[in-house]
């Protein structure tokens, strides 16, 4: 009798202790300020970070109008979430660098200016996020599970002796490009904050970014001189596949129009869709 009581009350305890969980559940998706609208917003979203990459203009930004974002009311952090989010710049290049307190999210934003005019003619975004919970194209898709994933965009005009010199097929050309723009990414970083090893200025954030798109970039061209051929699937959506040392498979789009150009990097993130 007392073995039949207690198979009896089990499952009583069972649906109790159910219930009382899926309440506090919906307590907190209900409650306003707290609880669930905090945890579906994201903690220091993409599109806030590369605000000074999307506000920036090929061949019509400024640097003044570049330098101005620092004021902006949307690209200020809370202190409890970043730790540190700078402003550095040089004769023909400045940063908007950034890593969350938590050391998941470092960020970097980097435009290098003509010489004369003072117009923007590269610009870059890179982020790399430990913990990425949602798709970098702010759709809000969620990944399952979390991942470490890399994310690198660009656009910049394309060098004139790159686009002249003759080449045997299309492919070679884009290929070329690709080898161009990691130079000179390189040179940017550089120029911004002297010798890697010994940076004259800016945060780490700037040379740790730089080191780890150089590696994204020794990935990729490490494919295109494996199998060259690759390159005529650039321009597609998906872009092409290519291993990265340490995340496993990322991929690579490029887009070229005349003298301009463009690029996209994920690496264990999705492809942003075309719109």
């Amino acid at each position: 009798m007392v073995i039949d009581a207690l198979h009896e009350a089990s499952p009583r305890a069972r649906v109790a202790r159910v219930s009382l969980v899926m309440a506090a559940l919906l307590s907190a998706f209900a409650l306003p300020g707290c609880g669930g609208r905090e945890y579906l917003r994201p903690r220091l979203p993409y599109n806030q970070l590369s605000i000074p990459y999307a506000a920036t203009q090929i061949g019509r930004s400024t640097s003044l109008e570049v330098l101005n974002v620092a004021r902006e009311k949307a690209y200020q952090f809370d202190p409890k979430q970043v730790e540190q989010a700078l402003l550095t710049q040089g004769d023909t290049v400045l940063a908007y660098s950034g890593r969350s307190i938590d050391s998941l999210k470092t960020w970097l934003n980097l435009v290098a200016f003509d010489e004369y005019r003072m117009t923007a003619r590269r610009k870059y975004f890179f982020c790399a996020d430990e913990r990425a919970e949602r798709a970098p194209d702010g759709s809000g898709k969620l990944l399952f599970p979390p991942r470490k994933g890399i994310l690198f965009d660009a656009q910049f005009v394309i060098d004139p002796e790159v686009l002249t010199t003759p080449y045997a097929t299309e492919e070679a050309q884009r290929i070329a490009i690709l080898r161009w723009l990691a130079g000179q990414l390189d040179r940017d970083v550089t120029s911004l904050v002297g010798d890697a090893k010994r940076p004259a200025q800016g945060s780490d954030a700037v040379t740790l970014s730089g080191m780890m798109v150089g590696q994204v970039f020794q990935g990729v061209l490490a494919q295109f001189d494996k199998s060259p051929g690759l390159a005529k699937n650039l321009a597609e959506e998906r872009g092409v596949a290519f291993p990265h040392m340490n995340l496993g498979e990322g991929r690579i789009r490029l887009v070229t129009q005349n003298d301009l150009g463009a690029v996209q990097i994920r690496v264990n993130l999705p492809m942003p869709e075309s719109k």
